[in-house]
């Protein structure tokens, strides 16, 4: 079975879809130019690839363009019939945030983290001062961010993505 840059299994047999969702992947993190382009050229080598849709939804989100964030989370959502437990739980968990209720959506969150700690997707909605738990307004929420950062940090390693993400929760803490 095909991997994504973290070591998790995916559910397309299409070497150009992983691919293409690796660098989608990549583009989220970094905020570069092209996320949606790279989902889409995912989605173009595998359109049953459920992940490379809900990769496209959240480009699509950070682009400001809902009602097509909400379509292709849609697609993602009719394609879970053969997908793995953590993308179905990936793909649930996209549809909490799009609800707009936050406590849901950090429960959600770190609901899916305590069994897939390395799912950089879903941890990169919140692991900046700006995510989920620094946009929320709860007390504490630095605090908060810090403590799932610190226990999440020995299953990244020496991921530079983590470490830079993990430096901005220390120092906005």
């Amino acid at each position: 079975m095909l991997t994504d840059p973290y070591g998790l299994p995916l559910s397309t047999s299409s070497a150009a879809a992983r691919d293409a969702y690796a660098l989608g992947l990549d583009r989220v993190l970094t905020q570069y130019p092209g996320i949606v382009e790279a989902f889409d050229a995912g989605i173009a080598a595998d359109p049953g690839f459920a992940l490379a849709h809900v990769g496209r939804a959240q480009g699509l989100l950070l682009r400001g363009e809902a009602g097509e964030a909400a379509a292709a989370l849609a697609a993602a959502e009719s394609l879970t019939g053969g997908v793995t437990p953590r993308e179905a739980s990936q793909v649930a968990f996209y549809r909490t945030l799009m609800t707009g209720r936050i406590e849901a959506t950090i429960a959600a969150l770190e609901a899916h983290l305590e069994v897939w700690p390395r799912d950089a997707m879903v941890l990169n909605t919140n692991a900046n001062p700006n995510g989920l738990l620094g946009s929320s307004g709860v007390v504490g929420q630095k605090a908060r961010l810090v403590a799932l950062m610190n226990r999440l940090a020995p299953h990244y390693g020496e991921d530079w993505w983590f470490a830079s993400a993990h430096a901005m929760a220390l120092n906005e803490a």
